[in-house]
């Protein structure tokens, strides 16, 4: 009977150990993130075959709920705000309400890479299907590889 407890709990323990690696980042990203947000603390960390990502909420950028994204090598290479649709740019929400009249169940996340300007990712229903389109500031869609 000892035995058999024994094994139960080593077992337990092992899965959890285990588990516990995809949510735990390997130290150049947990310090990338740091150096990033020295004043925001992690909550949940994913990985994918893409990198490591994690919501947070952002105080070193004031804009709430955020999630970062960054590769293997522990390099941030971009970060997704979610947005109201109250806080959206004039022209980018205009555009989208121009370019495809009739749409509705707007969402919006303002994807900030390094050394590019944002564009907004604008998730909407149109014509009985949900469609993603990317503007920037300006009101104009732009081609954007989302890596994640």
């Amino acid at each position: 009977m000892k035995k058999i407890v024994f094994t139960l709990l080593s077992g337990i323990c092992c899965f959890y150990g285990f588990s516990q690696n995809r949510h735990t980042p390997p130290g150049n990203v947990s310090q990338s993130f740091q150096r990033e947000y020295p004043q925001s603390k992690p909550s949940e960390w994913n990985h994918s075959n893409a990198g490591w990502s994690v919501t947070f909420e952002d105080r070193d950028h004031n804009n709430g709920e955020a999630t970062a994204y960054f590769d293997q090598s522990g390099r941030h290479t971009e970060t997704h705000i979610p947005y109201d649709n109250q806080d959206v740019p004039g022209p980018v929400s205009d555009h989208v309400r121009r370019s495809y009249a009739g749409a509705d169940n707007y969402e919006y996340t303002r994807i900030e890479r390094t050394g590019e300007k944002p564009v907004y990712m604008t998730h909407f229903r149109h014509r009985k299907k949900y469609k993603t389109v990317y503007v920037d500031y300006s009101g104009h869609e732009r081609a954007y590889r989302n890596r994640y």
